[in-house]
């Protein structure tokens, strides 16, 4: 697993963890904010394209991208 579907997974699962609990956590007289969910849907969508271009470089990989046109 590479680091950026290791980051991807992470916000994920915090996407799962604010949806399941929501946004702030009150223990007794505490409160804690939790990540905004835009802010994670934000990374979300940029590790999702470093994913995406990852695997389109390795698709690629070995390929010859010199053309001789007129020899």
């Amino acid at each position: 697993m590479t680091d950026a579907q290791k980051r991807l997974a992470e916000v994920r699962a915090a996407i799962s963890a604010v949806l399941k609990n929501g946004q702030r956590v009150r223990r007794q007289d505490r409160e804690v904010q939790l990540a905004e969910l835009n802010s994670l849907r934000l990374l979300e969508k940029q590790y999702a394209q470093e994913v995406a271009n990852e695997q389109a470089a390795l698709q690629h990989r070995g390929r010859s991208r010199v053309s001789y046109l007129g020899i």
